[in-house]
């Protein structure tokens, strides 16, 4: 038996876009019934007949084949053999498609055709009255709404996107005008069916929403099959940025290549470096009793003083240090010279917090890693605040400890610099949205990692069956028991090869 997810609505509210991403997580067809109608009105305009009454447009139903046709699992609207996918968003479609959605003979056509693929698929299909007429024994009903201004908003920055000079006013008044239309039409108006579950998208983003319908669905019995990998699994900019500096002087081998400190927290890729000869070195004085040649700095970055020691000794330096890193060591060296106490929001032991260290005042530099430091926390007397993240911190984690500190009443004056990656922040929301529907977890990285312990912690707290490899040898699924989707994301010092070994197995064993 097929399953049908009906997904209702305005105009505007975000359909169409939702249920695509949600067919792709399921696997399912994604049916645009809207699209149907706009290729009929798209018809009409091409032919000048958009004026013409019910009973013209009605004879006029033989002469128009309406079909769909799936290329990558994206709809395809043909008309008369044409895919007019890219002619059907345009206002005048939408005002005309208004007008005929509720002619009868439009209305059989059209249903016939979405009702045939709906017994024969899996489908996800959205529109005005899916979960009302069209399928109305669908095993989920969803009614996306969002208020009139958050959709005007969203349709001006559309058309704008398109390089059109649309008028916000104007929109939201059209909007006001097919929202009456469409809810007290005779024919299948628009409303919310008995049985559908409401969900307001206005203050929501598309990832949001889409998490909360897979976490229903989910409830009721409907998931995603076999394993889904994170889209920012693995390498993020900085580090890659790093391994791949360290492999073109490894290549070269014209003098002795150092790196000071692991390039990254996996010791895959150390190992494989170290064959290659490149050597690791932990502190100065080790690296001073070295023959000379180019020290790398990994992505981490180091204090002030390394760089000088380095420079001094007589070596050269290949500064792979993140730029959102150097960022970090700008913003405390500058609020430093002005006066400012510094608070590292981190790991006090990560190499990246004491890199940090090492760029601003010690006497003023406090490094706050959980609610108990942050709590006792206690600037100096007169003393303004600077306060910075660890690039690769809890996001969540970051402002509630931020939270704590400005309750402090007697901080007259709080900068507040939100230094946590943007990469860090996806990886770690991919991970959790993830983590929500799937029956087992996989984070993979070095168990040195910083940020892959984040995400572990994040994923278990969503999914019991969470699990924290290094390689694909480290992986146990034997006590899941039953499971029908695995989701699998991995921290920033991950290689892609890895990721994939472990993909390929999991494969194997659902």
């Amino acid at each position: 038996m097929s399953i049908n997810i009906a997904i209702d609505g305005p105009a505007g509210a975000g359909k169409s876009t939702i249920a695509k991403k949600l067919a792709k997580e399921l696997a399912f067809i994604y049916v645009d019934t809207g699209a149907m109608y706009r290729a009929i009105a798209l018809y009409l305009l091409r032919n000048g007949m958009e004026k013409e009454d019910a009973q013209t447009i009605a004879k006029c139903c033989s002469k128009i084949d309406v079909g769909i046709q799936y290329q990558n699992g994206e709809q395809c609207v043909m008309l008369n053999g044409e895919n007019v996918n890219s002619f059907i968003r345009t206002e005048d479609v939408s005002r005309v498609t208004s007008k005929i959605s509720v002619y009868p003979q439009v209305r059989a056509k059209l249903s016939d055709l979405q009702q045939k693929v709906a017994r024969d698929n899996d489908v996800i299909m959205d529109g005005r009255d899916i979960g009302t007429c069209v399928l109305p024994h669908a095993q989920v009903k969803i009614y996306l709404t969002a208020s009139v201004s958050a959709r005007a908003k969203r349709r001006y920055e559309e058309l704008r996107a398109r390089g059109e000079e649309p008028e916000l006013a104007q929109i939201e008044a059209d909007i006001k005008e097919r929202d009456d239309r469409d809810m007290h039409r005779e024919i299948a108006p628009l409303k919310k069916a008995e049985d559908a579950v409401l969900i307001d998208s206005s203050e929501m983003s598309i990832r949001e929403v889409v998490t909360a319908i897979l976490e229903l669905l989910k409830k009721n019995g409907i998931k995603r099959k076999g394993v889904s990998v994170a889209k920012f699994a693995g390498f993020c900019f900085g580090v890659k940025r790093a391994v791949n500096k360290v492999y073109e002087h490894a290549d070269i081998q014209n003098r002795p290549i150092y790196t000071y400190g692991p390039i990254i927290h996996n010791e895959e890729v150390v190992r494989d470096l170290e064959a290659k000869g490149v050597m690791v070195v932990d502190s100065y004085e080790q690296l001073a009793s070295l023959p000379k040649g180019i020290v790398i700095i990994r992505s981490h970055g180091v204090p002030k003083e390394v760089y000088d020691q380095i420079t001094q000794a007589g070596f050269e330096i290949e500064d792979a240090t993140c730029p959102f890193v150097l960022k970090i060591h700008q913003i405390v060296q500058d609020f430093s010279k002005d006066g400012y106490e510094i608070v590292i929001i981190g790991n006090s032991t990560h190499p990246e917090v004491e890199g940090i260290k090492g760029w601003c005042d010690p006497q003023h530099t406090t490094v706050i890693s959980q609610k108990e430091d942050a709590e006792k926390y206690i600037p100096k007397q007169g003393k303004s605040v600077c306060i910075v993240s660890q690039t690769t911190f809890n996001y969540k984690k970051f402002q509630e400890l931020v939270e704590i500190i400005r309750k402090k009443g007697y901080i007259n004056d709080i900068r507040v610099l939100n230094t946590i990656c943007n990469a860090t922040e996806e990886r770690q929301n991919e991970a959790e949205d993830l983590a929500k529907t799937s029956d087992a977890m996989i984070v993979i990285g070095g168990k040195s990692s910083s940020n892959t312990q984040k995400l572990y912690e994040i994923c278990k707290e969503k999914c019991k069956n969470t699990y924290y490899i290094q390689t694909v040898a480290d992986l146990d699924l034997s006590q899941t028991g039953h499971i029908d989707n695995v989701g699998i994301t991995a921290g920033a010092s991950t290689p892609k090869n890895i990721i994939e070994e472990v993909q390929k197995y999991v494969r194997t064993k659902l």
